[in-house]
């Protein structure tokens, strides 16, 4: 009867590839203690023990089966086969701390680029504010700001252009994503030598007989205004119609009409001939930031939401 006689193993594949490999954290220390060539030294830049580092230095010998360190008196002397494991790991060690400081400045957001959009009225003065405030604390962001009509912002999300944009007319598109940052109000702008410049308050029967200075039909500024003057003044065919607020505030500042605008707009310089009188019952707008849903965000929004939530904040 014949026997069968086993096979002998095939060696391929045995040998340093069944080795246990060794983890990051024991080649970052073998790194250090090879770079000071003492224990003590290593055990402070690691913060660590001495203890810890000479048992991690021992179980490296103990897993490659490898003498690593010789002694001469107190001093550490590497063996030669611990200077070639040295120089294949140096390289890569200087790579992992450069990418390690990367990360952290991902992380922290203390450098990179913030590209944001805003429409007239909030970027006067409003959104300036707030990116000045996000430049200071971080001094290593590269911010731009692209001021925007509202046919658009839909655009400038969807493709990427920008990060985030700040509107009082949020674009309903269901790609995007929006969140009310606060609130303020319709004022009258009126040049000082204006017959109702030095009234406390105006209300819509104040301006009969008075030019105003109107916006596009289908904008937020023209609907808060129709809504004020609720039929009590006609603007049915007015003479001016502008498209931005800082038009509007041109023409009132060369004495043309009374402009209606939004409060955002007159929180930057608006000259010193140029007179805000507030309005009775003023309708209201609204601040939100919109951003797309679909596209990573960053942690620099958050952060512009932050600054904006406290410049619109109420006064206490």
């Amino acid at each position: 009867m014949k026997t069968e006689q086993k096979s002998e193993p095939s060696r391929r594949g045995v040998g340093r590839s069944d080795q246990p490999a060794l983890s990051l954290r024991q080649i970052e220390t073998l790194h250090t203690v090879l770079s000071t060539r003492s224990i003590t030294a290593a055990a402070k830049l690691l913060n660590v023990s001495q203890p810890s580092i000479s048992r991690t230095v021992k179980r490296i010998e103990d897993v490659l089966r490898l003498r690593l360190f010789t002694k001469d008196g107190k001093r550490l002397v590497p063996t030669k086969e611990a200077m070639q494991i040295f120089e294949e790991v140096d390289g890569i060690m200087g790579q992992l701390t450069g990418l390690g400081r990367r990360i952290a400045r991902i992380a922290s957001s203390s450098d990179g680029v913030f590209r944001l959009g805003a429409t007239a009225s909030v970027a006067r003065a409003v959104v300036p504010q707030a990116i000045h405030n996000l430049s200071r604390l971080h001094p290593g962001l590269d911010l731009f700001l692209d001021v925007l009509s509202i046919d658009q912002m839909a655009q400038y999300l969807l493709t990427g252009t920008g990060d985030c944009l700040v509107t009082i007319a949020p674009d309903k598109h269901p790609a995007l994503a929006s969140l009310k940052l606060g609130e303020g109000v319709l004022v009258a702008l009126l040049n000082q030598h204006h017959p109702l410049a030095q009234q406390p308050i105006l209300a819509a029967k104040d301006l009969v007989g008075h030019e105003i200075i109107c916006f596009q039909s289908d904008g937020p500024h023209q609907r808060a205004i129709r809504a004020f003057l609720d039929g009590v003044v006609q603007i049915d065919n007015p003479r001016m119609v502008v498209r931005f607020s800082d038009t509007a505030i041109a023409l009132a500042s060369q004495g043309m009409g009374i402009a209606l605008i939004d409060s955002f707009s007159i929180r930057g310089q608006i000259g010193p001939d140029l007179v805000a009188v507030p309005l009775q019952a003023p309708p209201r707008f609204e601040v939100f930031l919109q951003w797309n849903r679909g596209r990573p965000a960053s942690r620099n929004l958050d952060r512009l939401a932050d600054e904006l939530r406290g410049l619109l904040a109420p006064n206490p």
